[in-house]
């Protein structure tokens, strides 16, 4: 029990967040800069593309709008699916597999040529997003926040900044600097993403594999480290005792 619940303790930590951060804005961006300007992970401006392209009578730029919100949707549904029926409600091993899988979807995404239907890598992309997103939505702190778009953490930070400056409330200027870690973040990984899309292509999304694989191993690496610790300092507690 003690694993499960330290694991879960890591990936809420602000370092964590921030690489879910960062992953989401790269992904946001790729979607748009790579596959035909959508949005994979803020289903927002995708919603309102639709839209505009039914009233313009541009069925086929509708279609090709809404595939991202249909994939994000039916990414929400199979991992509560795969939370409830498979790992019966066992977060740490949950949210384990919704990387695992994310991490499969956007490699394949690398492999789809730019001069493939950009409906295949933005379906592949914004489901990725979802699973990110329904796993992980809270810091250690408390706090709960988006990992993969922005304006949620955006009306948090400005809520806070302002307790903590107009009413001094030192709680909320600590969460305020935490969400304003998670929007920088979220920013980098935009911008790297841009600069990379120039030149690999469709397969820039592969840095996103890199970076979350980097913090699965380390988050396991740092459990496995901590849970010694801790049962060394166990240990030596029962001699003392004894």
């Amino acid at each position: 029990m003690k694993d499960k619940n330290y694991y879960t303790e890591i990936t809420e930590k602000l370092g964590f967040g921030m690489v879910l951060a960062l992953s989401g804005g790269f992904m946001d961006a790729y979607s748009y800069t790579v596959h035909g300007k959508v949005f994979a992970t803020g289903q927002t401006g995708n919603f309102v593309l639709v839209a505009a392209h039914l009233i313009d009578g541009d069925y086929a730029g509708a279609f090709h709008s809404l595939v991202p919100i249909l994939s994000f949707w039916l990414g929400i549904l199979i991992s509560w699916h795969i939370f409830y029926s498979y790992f019966k409600e066992n977060r740490h091993l949950w949210k384990h597999s919704m990387i695992a899988i994310e991490l499969i979807a956007l490699f394949i995404a690398g492999f789809i040529p730019r001069s493939y239907p950009d409906i295949i890598a933005n379906t592949l992309v914004s489901f990725s997003a979802s699973l990110q997103f329904c796993a992980f939505r809270k810091l250690g702190s408390g706090e709960a926040y988006a990992c993969i778009f922005c304006t949620g953490n955006m009306r948090s930070c400005a809520e806070n900044f302002y307790k903590g400056i107009a009413r001094k409330d030192k709680q909320c200027m600590k969460k305020a600097i935490h969400f304003t870690y998670i929007l920088i973040s979220f920013f980098i990984g935009a911008i790297v993403c841009t600069l990379e899309s120039k030149t690999l292509h469709q397969m820039s999304i592969w840095s996103v594999d890199i970076v979350l694989l980097s913090a699965l191993v380390g988050s396991y690496v740092l459990n496995k480290h901590m849970l010694k610790k801790e049962h060394l300092k166990q240990q030596e507690l029962e001699e003392t005792a004894v």
